[in-house]
């Protein structure tokens, strides 16, 4: 009998021990295209506009609870990332260099053009080293105050 409760209760610690590797966010295994959101265009606009993921958009690929890649000009930039509540929090790295990027108000949607949406926090997003260039080019693609729509790869 003993054995028996033994032989559970180690399950069971391993069952939850295994259920404790980081928290899901929803985002695990998506790459999103980022695109800007133009708030003059019409619904009718919208839907009949051809929104799709391109690969050449700059992509946040979400690896894991958090790690993602940012793919900018062919470049990769790999880095972490964490979502709480509506603010999700991006930082990548390039050698020495990083780049902090805040999008409030992030959220999914029902639109079928795109997945979620986000609005860049000027305050919170930061260039660790402007001489990285590639880095730099990548910054510049996130204007502050901007909603942004993020378009998931089918």
């Amino acid at each position: 009998m003993n054995k028996i409760c033994l032989t559970i209760l180690g399950l069971a610690l391993v069952i939850l021990g295994g259920c404790s590797g980081g928290e899901e966010t929803g985002l695990e295994d998506k790459s999103l295209g980022l695109s800007s959101h133009d708030p003059t265009v019409s619904k009718e606009e919208a839907e009949s506009a051809d929104i799709k993921f391109y690969s050449s958009m700059t992509v946040f690929d979400f690896e894991s609870s958090d790690e993602v890649t940012l793919t900018h000009n062919g470049n990769e930039f790999p880095g972490t990332y964490t979502l709480e509540d509506t603010d999700l929090n991006i930082e990548v790295e390039d050698g020495d260099s990083s780049l902090k990027i805040l999008f409030t108000d992030f959220e999914g949607t029902p639109d079928e053009y795109y997945s979620y949406t986000g609005t860049v926090a000027a305050e919170e997003s930061e260039l660790s080293d402007q001489d990285s260039t590639q880095l730099t080019l990548a910054h510049q693609n996130f204007e502050s105050f901007m909603t942004y729509i993020f378009l998931e790869e089918n």
